[in-house]
């Protein structure tokens, strides 16, 4: 069923305005849906972060820093970062930590924050298995697999966890 609509008409500067059109032409697509995706990522996830400070930096400055840093403490910053800010962040949402906020918590991250590419299936026992491909490296497979394990620690599950140089597999 396709979620709802509404139309409203907005003024907004002709910069912003001619660089979406741009955008759009770009990608191919209408500068209706460019929108709509700019506001479903501000709605889904960008006031969430702002709210908590948090910056946004290219995928090459997070490899550089993960490169610098000795494993041990990488897995200390994301247990870190998903005890604190993404618990915090997932209860503004939802407000409840369950296996389904924590789930959606990841996917909105990797689509809205452009952190990692998702593949999701169900498994032949029903399993889910989310395949998060990312361009860090082996530090950075470092860091996403700490960070999955202590988002599930919040909700008292312990998913099955593999990872590759730039992947990690997550089943629940």
């Amino acid at each position: 069923m396709p979620e709802k609509t509404v139309t409203r008409s907005f003024r907004i500067n002709e910069n912003a305005f001619l660089a979406l059109e741009e955008e759009a032409k770009k990608r191919n697509i209408s500068l209706n849906t460019l929108v709509n995706q700019l506001f479903l990522s501000y709605a889904n996830f960008d006031r969430y972060f702002q709210r908590l400070g948090m910056v946004k930096m290219s995928k090459f400055q997070f490899r550089k820093i993960l490169k610098s840093v000795p494993d041990k403490e990488i897995v200390e910053l994301a247990k870190e970062v998903a005890q604190n800010s993404s618990r915090i962040i997932i209860l503004a949402r939802y407000g409840t930590l369950s296996l389904t906020s924590v789930l959606d918590y990841i996917n909105t991250f990797v689509d809205y924050a452009y952190f990692a590419e998702r593949s999701e299936v169900l498994s032949p026992g029903e399993k889910r298995v989310i395949t998060l491909m990312h361009s860090y490296g082996e530090k950075g497979s470092i860091f996403v697999k700490a960070y999955a394990k202590a988002l599930f620690e919040l909700i008292n599950i312990e998913p099955k966890l593999s990872s590759t140089e730039n992947s990690v597999t997550i089943e629940v």
